[in-house]
């Protein structure tokens, strides 16, 4: 498979949100998260579809972007989560990876 190429002066944020739109996964967990704002892992797989592996996947890569918050912090081990979503940190970068777009 060919390498993937890097898009020429994509700024950082745009980046960040054209990454976490690019999976099934994680645009599912995060359309679920918009609507069911504190939600747990186990009613995220529930309600997207995605096994628990991805959802945990999806979610430790959104948290990483900045775009899903936990209401615990580490270490978090054995300890119910709730998760949700940064809305003013995913809007800001979804309007600057847009007007990259649009340009």
């Amino acid at each position: 498979m060919p390498k993937r190429l890097a898009l020429a002066d994509l700024p950082p944020r745009a980046a960040a949100a054209r990454e976490a739109i690019a999976g099934h996964a994680r645009v599912s967990v995060l359309r679920f998260l918009l609507d069911n704002p504190g939600s747990k892992r186990p009613e995220i797989v529930v309600g997207t579809g995605v096994s628990a592996g991805g959802v945990r996947s999806a979610l430790s890569e959104l948290e990483a972007l900045g775009y899903v918050d936990g209401d615990v912090e580490a270490p978090r081990r054995g300890q119910r989560i709730r998760y949700t979503v940064n809305r003013h940190a995913l809007t800001d970068d979804l309007t600057a990876f847009m007007a990259w777009m649009l340009r």
